[in-house]
């Protein structure tokens, strides 16, 4: 079971209403609700006094207190054990899968130098099918081998070539970049170079850079999604801790960032007008 925390904070009355709600005590209200398999606990916390405490609602809560979903907004004592539910693992789906639709759109994806930068590993089964399009893709690895075994599997099965390297400054020379979980370093890339990743950089990048997703939620889930909370967030708590895998497969209809909103479609364009003035250069 999924437990959501929501915190209400009335408005600060006047006068004699004023004083009353400081003599009321917090309100701590359960809600289970059920759809597709999900079930959710929204435990709702309405302080009257401005303050939220956590031991009122800590028994309703329990060992669910340490992947708790709630607003980004709502800011737990360091060793209380209370932490916001966060993950990457679905938004790092969503972009791979925006990331290869794009690609299948584009005429002139054999033209475009392509990027991956994932230091955990999690995107080698995207760089297998992205072979389909493009050609010696590089790829920015940790301290791991997945990509060397997907290296020697695009080699044996399909005779491509990727190169695989730690060194960050390859990617200078990409016109399109996947980043499934982020990129929290700074990287140098070209102003043209287009970037897809999972949530903003925290660090100044060139080029133009992609990281909101927007999709259809299936039906069933939205009844479930307590109001704070954005789709992608609470879709990535049913793929990590719900085990709806299936969301795993959603091509996002958009994406945004500084520079403005992405279709599938209008990226793909975007990235075959990049492509034929890198190959005309």
């Amino acid at each position: 079971m999924l437990t959501a925390l929501s915190v209400n904070v009335p408005e600060k009355a006047e006068g004699l209403r004023r004083l009353a709600n400081r003599l009321r005590r917090d309100r701590v209200e359960v809600q289970v609700s059920r759809a597709r398999g999900v079930s959710l606990r929204h435990i709702t916390y309405t302080s009257y006094s401005g303050e939220v405490r956590l031991d009122r609602a800590d028994r309703l809560i329990g060992a669910q207190r340490s992947q708790l979903l709630c607003s980004d907004k709502l800011v737990f004592p360091v060793r209380s054990g209370y932490r916001r539910f966060s993950s990457r693992s679905f938004s790092a789906r969503l972009c791979a899968n925006m990331a290869l639709e794009a690609l299948r759109g584009c005429p002139s994806a054999a033209r475009l130098c392509c990027g991956i930068y994932d230091p955990r590993g999690v995107a080698s089964d995207y760089l297998l099918r992205s072979l389909s399009y493009c050609v010696n893709p590089i790829v920015i690895e940790g301290d791991n081998d997945v990509y060397s075994l997907t290296r020697e599997r695009a080699l044996t099965e399909l005779g491509a070539t990727v190169t695989v390297t730690k060194n960050r400054a390859e990617l200078e020379h990409c016109d399109f970049v996947l980043a499934p979980t982020g990129i929290d370093v700074p990287i140098q890339l070209k102003p043209e170079a287009v970037v897809l990743t999972a949530g903003e950089p925290s660090t100044p990048l060139n080029g133009e850079v992609y990281y909101q997703y927007s999709f259809r939620m299936p039906n069933g889930f939205d009844a479930l999604k307590p109001k704070e909370l954005s789709e992608e967030y609470f879709c990535s708590a049913l793929y990590t801790l719900g085990a709806q895998y299936e969301l795993g497969s959603i091509v996002p209809l958009s994406c945004r960032g500084r520079y403005g909103t992405q279709s599938v479609k209008s990226l793909a364009e975007l990235l075959d007008n990049r492509a034929k003035k890198a190959y005309n250069r």
